[in-house]
């Protein structure tokens, strides 16, 4: 157990060291951010599919899901990014690497438990411009918004697991914008420095049971409800020359900006799901999200409107032989799924999509081998496009994670 300790100590270590840009997409750049969080490497291997729930995994997404706990699990996970943007004319690619999640879920009894963590939510990195002859602008954004969260999950009746969880919404985001037109002599530069927080809510039910003694059928739902955020804004307004290729600061004033609230969307996602305890489980998921509500800032373009998001997943597992002595591999947990998601941005009357396809595996690790497991996976998908003037990104993803689990409050016999 104390092992285990000490790798998640590690681990929120390397979080809070790690805390750098998540994405370089130019999309970060409208609302709050791009929205980064797809759950834990198990579920962004599946489609990013939340349905599905044991007893020896945390389920990010649901916290229903903590009433099937019977170990005490810790898990942390991974992500590196390869993305290649391209437009009409020309083309770009970029990389991010970063930590994504840190989460302990302790079961209390055998109808109950919770959990704790601390996970990324939206993020921004984007730098973007234009140099002509008659004009020259550079817009730049680093940062991201997190989440600090608590959750509990119950089992009311045999079957049946309900459950809510509180979040802590907190980051920091910069964004500078900058514009110099030819002839005139000065031009100028807007810095801005946002520090968010808020709180929010999540509410969660899970419901399974065995069919014909074989099957096993799971159904979820959450939602999300809709809540606001505070936003502290810090501005510097300059006044720059452009000479060559660079910017020339000539003299700045800092002053306050007047305290924003922002809305954080509702969300309501319901999913189903069949399979075979310990051999496969194939599930389907909707998303409903409320983002027409999204609120500007004031530096979005007049061609940017938000409309209401959807996302369709669909995901499973399967596992050749879970209790196999002689082979190793099939007692392995081979995951795929498939996502398409409309994102809710509009751009120049276009609607922005994003589709994945993705696939991974678990492998048991440690003494405890048949419950603890080192996960992989992989996703490729696409996101934007190049009509209308807009940027295209292929994006190639490749997640590494760790779930341990350990016994809690058991109790000791003597001889």
């Amino acid at each position: 157990m104390i092992r285990s300790i000490l790798i998640v100590l590690v681990a929120c270590t390397c979080f809070t060291g790690l805390a750098q840009q998540r994405t370089s997409s130019p999309y970060s750049f409208f609302g709050l951010g791009q929205q980064t969080f797809k759950g834990t490497i198990e579920n962004r291997s599946m489609g990013g599919i939340r349905v599905y729930s044991d007893s020896i995994h945390v389920n990010l997404r649901n916290p229903a899901s903590y009433g099937n706990l019977r170990l005490t699990t810790y898990t942390v996970g991974a992500v590196h990014t390869e993305t290649w943007a391209e437009t009409a004319a020309e083309q770009e690619t970029y990389d991010n690497t970063t930590i994504e999640y840190v989460s302990v879920g302790i079961p209390v009894s055998s109808k109950a438990g919770f959990g704790f963590g601390l996970i990324p939510f939206k993020s921004v990195g984007y730098r973007l411009g234009t140099i002509t002859e008659d004009i020259y602008t550079n817009f730049e954004g680093e940062g991201s918004l997190n989440r600090a969260y608590f959750g509990f999950g119950y089992q009311p009746i045999e079957g049946l697991n309900i459950g809510g969880e509180v979040r802590y919404n907190f980051g920091e985001e910069t964004n500078s914008s900058s514009v110099a037109l030819a002839g005139v002599q000065f031009g100028t530069n807007e810095f801005n420095e946002t520090d968010f927080s808020g709180v929010s809510y999540n509410f969660g039910v899970h419901y399974n049971t065995i069919l014909n003694e074989k099957y096993e059928l799971q159904a979820s739902a959450t939602f999300t409800p809709e809540s606001n955020i505070t936003a502290d804004n810090f501005r510097t307004l300059s006044t720059i020359t452009f000479v060559g290729d660079s910017e020339t600061l000539v003299s700045s004033t800092e002053f306050d900006a007047p305290r924003e609230k922002f809305k954080l969307p509702s969300e309501l996602t319901v999913g189903l799901g069949l399979g075979e305890r310990l051999k496969w489980f194939a599930a389907a998921e909707y998303t409903l999200q409320g983002t027409s509500s999204t609120t500007n800032r004031t530096f979005t373009p007049a061609n940017a409107t938000f409309t209401d998001a959807s996302s369709y997943k669909l995901g499973g597992y399967f596992i050749p032989n879970y209790n196999s002595i002689s082979n190793y591999w099939s007692r392995a947990t081979y995951r795929a799924g498939v996502r398409f998601e409309e994102t809710g941005l509009q751009l120049n009357g276009e609607d922005i999509t994003e589709f994945g396809i993705s696939f991974g595996m678990g492998i048991p690790v440690g003494q405890t081998s048949a419950f603890s497991n080192a996960n992989i996976g992989f996703e490729y998908g696409q996101r934007g496009t190049t009509t209308s003037g807009l940027i295209k990104e292929n994006f190639f993803s490749v997640s590494l994670g760790l779930s341990l689990n350990d016994k809690w409050f058991q109790k000791r016999k003597y001889n």
